[in-house]
């Protein structure tokens, strides 16, 4: 069993494509970006603006005056988080995916670069990325649901295995679990410190944010049934990241224990 990682890794450059999909995340992907330019590993970001309504693709065009890397690939309409990651995926020419968020606060490159690492140096073939230490109402929901997170590292191939119609919308990351697992791919946990994003209650409104919640364990339901989750894997899916989590969690004590006591023999 792969344990959690958090530590900044040696990795190889041009491997790797990282896809945003975003929908009105204007004011928000631009920190993204920034930080994404300045991973040099990264061979190209693509940008998927999924019919945003807001100042998202002024902002991703912005960036992409900046930096080469940065294409920027325009939904007229809405498709959904699924169908924006099939479309980045289509262009990417890697053999490495990173797939980001585009709301996220405080990440940095080191945050970035430890979840490439353990995937491009064959540690891993998909790494799910978790907050720790960002905001607690954002770290507790990915302490719990682990295959939910939309911070992730992978071999490309993988998506290959993906149904797409279990992809719709927010059902893709447990989509893309379910496939992982089913292949007997190796996941590894990997702690993203510091980092967090806001609810979706925060930034849509209440009533909006409490909506688009309620669709979006809908769509993951049903991504579970298309997908083809058994009870064995059920097990599997929650059993080891769990383990992982508990192993990292374990760790962090015996540290925090370690330099405590050393301060009170000083």
């Amino acid at each position: 069993m792969k344990r959690m990682n958090s530590k900044i890794t040696r990795i190889a450059p041009g491997l790797t494509t990282a896809i945003l999909p975003a929908y009105n995340e204007g004011g928000r992907i631009g920190n993204v970006l920034a930080v994404l330019r300045n991973v040099p590993e990264i061979q190209e970001i693509i940008v998927v603006d999924d019919g945003s309504t807001d100042s998202t693709l002024g902002d991703a065009k912005k960036a992409g005056e900046a930096d080469p890397r940065v294409k920027i690939i325009h939904h007229e309409v809405n498709l959904g988080k699924g169908e924006a990651i099939f479309t980045g995926a289509k262009t990417a020419k890697t053999p490495y995916l990173l797939f980001l968020d585009s709301d996220l606060i405080n990440l940095k490159p080191h945050n970035i670069t430890a979840l490439m690492g353990p995937v491009l140096n064959g540690d891993a073939d998909m790494t799910l990325g978790l907050f720790l230490g960002g905001k607690i109402n954002t770290d507790i929901p990915h302490w719990i649901n682990p295959p939910l997170t939309g911070q992730r590292c992978l071999r490309a191939e993988l998506l290959r295995q993906v149904p797409v119609e279990a992809a719709k919308g927010y059902g893709i990351e447990i989509a893309i679990t379910i496939a992982a697992y089913r292949e007997h791919y190796k996941v590894k946990l990997v702690a993203m410190k510091g980092v967090w994003h806001p609810p979706s209650e925060l930034h849509r409104g209440f009533v909006s944010g409490m909506a688009w919640r309620a669709n979006m364990y809908g769509e993951i339901l049903r991504a579970w049934k298309v997908g083809r989750g058994t009870d064995a894997l059920t097990e599997r899916i929650i059993y080891e990241p769990t383990q992982q989590m508990r192993s990292y969690l374990k760790s962090r004590f015996r540290k925090a224990k370690n330099r405590a006591e050393a301060i009170l023999r000083r």
